[in-house]
């Protein structure tokens, strides 16, 4: 039996991807195919070229200030930000050059700016394949493909089950890292989310570099009124609540066999400097369902 793994967009909460693998691969599962959507892409193509620890290493290294460097924020056209560091970072030390030379099969997912369409990343050179399913809207600028241009797969498949099964999964694990931004959830916990928005803004406000888009973006400082939420605030929730509806509608139509979805309302989209404890958390989530996990793979 072949066993797949989905790992979900959900940027910076990424990195629980790496502890969730780590645990299932304590538990003695061999997980034999991967496909990623977003971050679940970043981090899935490191694991498929067997360089996971060596991602963990670095990202575990990163400072809030690193972060903000390999990011390159400011103003430029199609985003806010440029992103080109982080994906020569995976190029250069964590990835393969192409599908077929990786260690497991793996496919990656983006989405066609103007037609929608989903479009799926198997075979060939990687390219730009991971930058373009990481484009997440408004934040990188579009990755233009031939004669598309591509942004963020979470826009039309978030945790891509699907395309584990078109690689020949018989059983499949999927990683939501959006079970937090269910409305049901957004409204039982609506004070927690703004504090968490309200650190996105705070990232981008902290740099010097960033006055102008202070000036142009941030929150209307009058004490009298509630603050409005910047820019990022605006897009990141909005994307999220986005992205969970999605996520329900595409695991209704696609169930894996195993849904694994950690605790990550207090992450915000940009704390890519938290990986030691995002990777803790993944381990501790598999924990939780690792009596699940064994009984339905007849484990002994």
């Amino acid at each position: 039996m072949k066993i797949g793994i989905a790992l979900g967009a959900g940027a910076a909460r990424g990195w629980t991807h790496i502890g969730i693998i780590k645990a299932l691969e304590r538990m003695g599962i061999n997980i034999d195919i991967v496909a990623g959507c977003s971050i679940g892409a970043y981090v899935g193509a490191a694991y498929a070229s067997g360089k996971l620890l060596e991602l963990e290493a670095w990202a575990s290294s990163l400072t809030e200030w690193q972060v903000f460097g390999l990011l390159g924020i400011g103003i430029r056209r199609g985003g806010l930000a440029n992103g080109q560091k982080v994906f020569d970072k995976l190029a250069e030390d964590f990835c393969k050059p192409s599908y077929e030379q990786m260690k497991k099969p793996f496919a990656a997912v983006a989405t066609d700016l103007y037609s929608g369409r989903e479009v799926t990343f198997n075979s060939g050179e990687i390219g730009d394949s991971i930058r373009a399913s990481c484009a997440i809207p408004g934040l990188f600028s579009p990755v233009e493909h031939g004669e598309r241009f591509l942004v963020d797969g979470a826009v039309v498949n978030p945790v891509p089950v699907n395309l584990c099964r078109q690689l020949g999964a018989d059983f499949v694990i999927a990683v939501n890292l959006s079970a937090d931004f269910r409305p049901q959830v957004l409204e039982q916990n609506s004070i927690e989310h703004q504090k968490m928005q309200k650190k996105t803004d705070e990232f981008l406000d902290s740099n010097q570099q960033t006055s102008m888009l202070r000036q142009w973006f941030s929150p209307d400082p009058k004490p009298e009124k509630k603050s409005v939420p910047g820019i990022m605030s605006v897009m990141s929730s909005s994307l999220e609540i986005l992205q969970a509806r999605v996520t329900r509608s595409r695991l209704a139509g696609d169930p894996p066999d195993i849904l694994i979805e950690p605790q990550l309302r207090d992450v915000g989209l940009l704390e890519f400097h938290r990986a030691e404890q995002l990777a803790k958390r993944g381990e501790e989530s598999v924990e939780r369902l690792a009596q699940q996990i064994r009984y339905q793979l007849n484990m002994s």
